[in-house]
C-alpha cells in the first residue's frame, strides 16, 4: 500500500514538472498545508472571480532571460570589435547600431518581466528572439548607415520585423490566456497591435532600399522602435496587470548594466593581448593605463550599486523615469568604456611613437654627425635604424619601403659640404627647432636643411604608421576605400601623411566622445540616484550631488579643448588623458562614503564644550561677587589656578580649588578632566533642608534667577 502511494506521489510530481505546450502567466495564490482537503479549484477558476488577476512575479530573472541578456553582451562586444570608431561615420553607426539593439531587447525584456511562463511556445519565441540577436551578429561587418549596402540594410528591416512579429505572438497568446478578465483585454490587445503594426511598418522599409542609392528610410528604424519603448512603458499605467512596479525591471536593467560593463573588461583585456604582442610592452606606461582603465570601470560598478539606495522596487512614475533614464545612460557608458579601450592602446603608442622620432632625427648624436660626417654615412645610419626599428614592428601598408627608401635616398644626395656648416648651428633637439633655424640659412645650406627636415619628418611618420598597424589600428583601408589611388602617392611620403592624420584624427574623436560620454553618465547617474531616492535629503546629500554633477560637467567640458590645437596637441601627448578620467570616478566614489555626519558631531560637540566653559566661568564670577559683598575671602586655601575647563586636546592644568561659599553643610568639588573633557560638579548634601537662606545654589544645573541675565548660557 506504501509502495502504491509512493509510486504515485512519483508519477503526479513527474506530471507537475511536464513542459506543456503552452502556460499560463497567473500565479497560484493558494496554498494549502499537506494533507488538508481542497475544494479541487485550480488557480484559473480561482482568478476568474477577481476583476484583476494575480500574475506570477519573480525576484530575479529567469534562465531564459538572463540568456537573452548574454546575447545582447556577446552582439555588443562583436561589434564593438569589428567596428571600431575610426570616423565620423563609424561614430553615427556605432551610435545607430547600439540604440537599435538596445531597444530590441529593452521591448522584449517588457514582455518577460510581466508575462514570462516556462512552455514549448514560450521557449520557441525565445528562440526567435536569440535568432533575432544571432542576425545583428551577421549585419556587423558591414552595418554603415552612411555608406549604405543595400543587402544589409533589408536584411537589417527584416531581422526587426521578424522581432515585432514574434512579440505580438507572444502578447496575443497571453491575451488568449487572461480572456476572462476584461480589465486587461483592452491594454493587451493595443499591445499586440502595436507590435503588429510596427512589423508591417519595418518589413516595409526593407523593399525601399536599392543598389547604389542612398536612402534616409533607416531613420524609421529609430522612430519605429523609440515609439514602441516610450508606447510600451506608459502602458503600464492603464492596468494593473501591466504594472511594472512588482516586477524585477529594475534588476533587469542593473543586470545589463552589469554586462556592459563585462564586455568592456573584455575589451581591456584584448587590449593588453595587442599591447604585449609586440615588443617592450611592459613599462610604467603601460602598467598605469592598464590599472587605470580597470580601477574605472570597478568605480562606476561600486558607485552605480551604491547610489541604488531603495531597493529594486519603485513608485510606477518614478520606476518609468528610471527606466527611461537607462538608455541614455547605458548608450554614455557604452562610448565612455570603448574610449577608455582606446586610451588603453594609444597610452603606449605615445611613448613608442618618442622612440620613432628619436630614430628618424639622429642629427644630434655624436656618432652619426662629427669631423667625418658625410651624407652616405647619414643614410647609412639612417637605413640601419630603421630597418631595426620596422623588424620589431612590421609594416602593414605595401608602400612602406618605398617611401622610407626615397626619405634615405634624398638625404644621400645633400652635399658633404653641408655638414661641417651644420655642426656649427645651433638646431636643439627637435624637428621644431630645425625649422626655427631655417630662417638664418640661404642658398644652398637652406635647401640641404629643408631636405633632411622634409626626410626626416617623412621617417617619422612612416615608423608611426607601421606602430599604428601593429597595435590594431587600421585607418589606411578606410583612405583607400574612399580613393582607390592614394596608396600609390609615394613620393614625399602622401599616403604615409594621410593615414598619420586619419590615425591622429581617430584619437582626437576618441577623447572628445569619451570625455563627453563619461560627463554624461557622471550626470544621469545623478539623476537616477534623485529618481530613486524616496527619503528627504539632507544639506551634505545635497551639496554632494551638486559637488558631483559639477565634476560630471567640468569632465564633459574638458572636451572644448577640441577647439584650441595647441593644448589640444599637447594634451594627448602626455599620459594623463585616461588616468584623469579614473581620478574623476575615484573623487566621486570618496565622496559618496562622506556622509557628513562626522563634521555635524564635530561642531555640536565644541559647541557644548564652549558653553560648557561659559557656564563654568559665569559661575565663579558671580560666587566671587557674592563673596565679596558679604566680605568674605573666595578662596579657601591659594588661588584657582585655571578657571577655565580643559578643552580637546589641552593638558589638565593643576591647581584647581574649590571655591568656597561660606557653607558649612554644603561644599562643591569642580573637576576639570582631559581625558573625558566634560565639566562635573558633585555635591554632597548633609544638611536635608537643603541650601540656607541667601546661600547660593553651586552646581552644573544651575537656575536661571541664580546667575545675571547677561551672563546666562544655555547648556546643551
Amino acid at each position: 500500500m506504501a509502495e502504491t502511494q509512493d509510486q504515485g506521489r512519483d508519477t503526479s510530481t513527474a506530471a507537475g514538472s511536464k513542459l506543456h505546450l503552452f502556460d499560463t502567466p497567473l500565479a497560484e495564490h493558494h496554498e494549502f498545508d499537506e494533507g488538508s482537503e481542497t475544494n479541487g479549484l485550480s488557480a484559473d477558476h480561482t482568478d476568474s472571480f477577481q476583476d484583476t488577476p494575480q500574475l506570477k512575479r519573480y525576484e530575479e530573472p529567469t534562465l531564459l532571460e538572463i540568456f537573452l541578456d548574454l546575447f545582447f553582451a556577446a552582439n555588443y562586444e562583436v561589434f564593438g570589435e569589428n567596428h571600431h570608431v575610426a570616423n565620423h561615420a563609424r561614430f553615427q553607426a556605432y551610435v545607430g547600431y547600439f540604440c537599435l539593439l538596445w531597444l530590441t531587447w529593452f521591448i522584449v525584456a517588457l514582455y518577460d518581466v510581466r508575462f514570462v511562463t516556462d512552455s514549448i511556445f514560450a521557449r520557441a519565441m525565445r528562440a526567435v528572439q536569440l535568432g533575432v540577436l544571432v542576425g545583428f551578429t551577421v549585419i556587423t561587418p558591414k552595418f554603415d548607415t552612411t555608406d549604405q549596402e543595400a543587402q544589409t540594410m533589408r536584411t537589417t528591416s527584416i531581422i526587426l520585423s521578424v522581432s515585432r512579429f514574434s512579440l505580438a505572438a507572444e502578447y496575443f497568446c497571453t491575451l488568449w490566456s487572461l480572456r476572462r478578465y476584461k480589465t486587461v483585454r483592452t491594454p493587451l490587445l493595443i499591445q499586440s497591435s502595436l507590435h503588429v503594426a510596427s512589423a508591417a511598418i519595418l518589413l516595409g522599409i526593407a523593399f525601399i532600399f536599392q543598389e547604389d542609392e542612398h536612402s534616409y528610410a533607416f531613420m524609421a528604424w529609430y522612430f519605429v522602435a523609440g515609439f514602441e519603448a516610450l508606447a510600451s512603458l506608459l502602458l503600464s499605467n492603464v492596468s494593473p496587470t501591466f504594472g511594472l512596479t512588482e516586477t524585477h525591471l529594475m534588476k533587469r536593467l542593473t543586470l545589463m548594466t552589469v554586462m556592459i560593463l563585462g564586455a568592456s573588461i573584455c575589451e581591456v583585456a584584448k587590449s593588453v593581448v595587442t599591447i604585449v604582442k609586440n615588443p617592450d610592452a611592459w613599462d610604467s606606461r603601460t602598467i598605469g593605463h592598464v590599472t587605470a582603465a580597470i580601477a574605472t570601470i570597478y568605480f562606476i560598478f561600486l558607485i552605480y550599486f551604491d547610489w541604488i539606495r531603495s531597493g529594486y522596487h519603485l513608485q510606477p512614475i518614478r520606476l518609468q523615469i528610471w527606466t527611461a533614464l537607462h538608455f541614455p545612460f547605458n548608450l554614455a557608458l557604452v562610448l565612455l568604456l570603448q574610449a577608455v579601450q582606446q586610451y588603453v592602446i594609444w597610452g603606449k603608442l605615445v611613448g613608442q611613437l618618442n622612440k620613432a622620432l628619436d630614430i628618424a632625427y639622429p642629427l644630434d648624436d655624436p656618432s652619426i654627425i662629427n669631423n667625418s660626417t658625410t651624407s652616405a654615412s647619414v643614410a647609412a645610419a639612417l637605413n640601419h635604424s630603421v630597418a631595426d626599428f620596422l623588424e620589431n614592428y612590421p609594416a602593414r601598408i605595401e608602400s612602406t619601403w618605398d617611401t622610407i627608401n626615397e626619405a634615405i635616398r634624398n638625404v644621400s644626395e645633400v652635399p658633404d659640404s653641408f655638414w661641417p656648416e651644420f655642426r656649427r648651428l645651433d638646431l636643439g633637439s627637435s624637428l621644431t627647432d630645425i625649422q626655427k633655424s631655417l630662417d638664418g640659412l640661404t642658398g644652398d645650406a637652406k635647401t640641404a636643411l629643408t631636405t633632411i627636415m622634409i626626410s626626416a619628418t617623412t621617417l617619422a611618420v612612416t615608423m608611426a604608421n607601421a606602430l599604428f598597424g601593429n597595435f590594431g589600428i587600421e585607418v589606411g583601408s578606410e583612405i583607400v576605400k574612399k580613393n582607390p589611388n592614394a596608396s600609390k602617392a609615394v613620393k614625399g611620403g602622401g599616403f604615409q601623411f594621410q593615414v598619420q592624420e586619419a590615425a591622429w584624427n581617430l584619437y582626437r574623436l576618441a577623447f572628445a566622445y569619451g570625455y563627453i560620454s563619461c560627463g554624461c553618465a557622471i550626470i544621469l547617474m545623478v539623476l537616477l540616484t534623485i529618481v530613486a531616492r524616496t527619503r528627504r535629503y539632507t544639506a551634505w546629500q545635497i551639496a554632494r550631488l551638486i559637488i558631483v554633477s559639477a565634476l560630471g560637467l567640468g569632465v564633459g567640458l574638458t572636451a572644448t579643448l577640441w577647439f584650441n590645437d595647441d593644448r589640444f596637441e599637447d594634451f594627448l601627448g602626455r599620459s594623463w588623458v585616461l588616468p584623469t578620467v579614473t581620478i574623476v570616478w575615484a573623487v566621486i566614489l570618496i565622496i559618496t562614503h562622506i556622509n557628513g555626519r562626522g563634521a555635524q558631531r564635530c561642531a555640536s560637540y565644541f559647541e557644548k564644550r564652549f558653553q560648557h566653559s561659559q557656564v563654568f566661568m559665569a559661575r565663579e564670577r558671580f560666587s566671587r561677587e557674592r563673596n565679596v559683598e558679604k566680605g568674605e575671602k573666595g578662596v579657601v586655601s591659594g588661588e584657582v589656578g585655571h578657571t577655565a575647563p580643559a578643552f580637546l586636546g589641552e593638558e589638565e592644568t593643576p591647581g584647581v580649588a574649590p571655591v568656597s561659599t561660606g557653607r558649612e553643610n554644603n561644599t562643591t568639588i569642580f573637576r576639570v578632566s582631559s581625558a573625558r573633557s566634560e565639566v562635573s560638579a558633585m555635591s554632597t548634601h548633609s544638611n536635608p533642608r537643603g541650601r540656607q537662606n541667601g546661600e547660593p545654589k553651586v552646581s552644573v544645573e544651575e537656575s536661571s534667577t541664580d546667575i545675571p541675565p547677561n551672563c546666562r548660557q544655555n547648556d546643551t
